[in-house]
């Protein structure tokens, strides 16, 4: 089934769902080309009662939905294919004050500069994830 599809999970964040002031779930966005990382990171967002945005693998699919959608936090991979970086994308979220995480396996002097709630290091675990964006949802 699909996140959303309208069935109640069994997760026990359910009863503490972070919700919008619209009521709606709050929303994640997610870049990350790694698809199985990918994936288990999108699960675990939508486990915490979250609507994940993506994910998506590429610069310019990044840079679209960071443009044009209603985020509340974003999970950003640093190095994504072709050698593309993820900094274009940071500068959209920065000007719409929306904040976010890098996700990383690799030491960046550009990340120590970067306005970051935090900085996971690839493995990434599901507990720091978990913290991650509960710090990044009560920044």
């Amino acid at each position: 089934m699909e996140p959303g599809a309208g069935v109640a999970s069994a997760s026990v964040f359910n009863s503490a769902r972070p919700v919008r002031r619209d009521g709606a779930a709050k929303r994640i966005l997610i870049v990350e080309d790694e698809v199985l990382l990918a994936d288990d990171v999108a699960q675990a967002i939508y486990a915490m009662g979250l609507d994940p945005v993506g994910p998506v693998g590429t610069l310019e699919a990044a840079i679209s939905l960071a443009e044009t959608q209603q985020l509340d936090g974003a999970l950003l991979d640093v190095r994504l294919r072709r050698g593309m970086r993820v900094y274009p994308v940071v500068e959209i979220l920065w000007r719409r004050r929306i904040p976010f995480c890098f996700m990383t396996a690799y030491s960046d002097q550009q990340i120590e500069h970067m306005p970051a709630e935090a900085v996971l290091r690839k493995p990434v675990s599901r507990p720091a994830l978990l913290d991650a964006v509960q710090a990044l949802l009560n920044g």
